[in-house]
């Protein structure tokens, strides 16, 4: 491999675990409010989630990194976005490029693999209260079962 290419791959590596972080942060903004919340300021950092909701070891520079955790925050992110377009009182009437671009996603099928999200992102889509219904059970399956995982639980 040349340097260019090794260079370019560790960037997209540095980029991932910049991501991570962000996903940790937001997740841990999650656990301090008990649910996906709607109310983004700068808690769920900076990463693209459409960089991450689908990669691949390849397409992030190489093995290492948690993919389940990217795929997962990446769908959180996006979720909570809509949770926070609807309080925000323009959606459905006002479509940001992230609501048509979580659309397209949908449209494409780069949700498939992670169905219960997929489906919550298109509850979301059609009911913010339904969509804030269902949240506590997504926030206890996806964020505080992340750091269930993490330290060994099963519960």
């Amino acid at each position: 491999m040349n340097q260019e290419l090794e260079e370019q791959e560790f960037e997209k590596y540095c980029l991932a675990e910049e991501a991570i972080k962000d996903i940790l942060y937001m997740y841990y903004v999650c656990a301090d409010y008990r649910c996906l919340f709607s109310d983004f300021g700068t808690e769920d950092g900076k990463f693209d989630p459409f960089s991450y909701v689908d990669c691949t070891a390849e397409s992030i520079g190489g093995e290492g990194l948690d993919i389940d955790l990217l795929h997962e925050g990446a769908a959180i992110k996006m979720a909570c976005y809509i949770l926070q377009a609807w309080d925000q009182g323009g959606y459905p009437e006002v479509k940001t490029d992230m609501i048509l671009n979580i659309q397209e996603c949908l449209r494409q099928g780069r949700l498939d693999h992670l169905p219960q999200l997929r489906e919550f992102i298109e509850l979301a889509l059609k009911s913010g209260v339904e969509a804030e219904e269902k949240s506590p059970e997504i926030y206890k399956e996806y964020v505080a079962g992340y750091f269930r995982r993490l330290i060994g639980e099963n519960t």
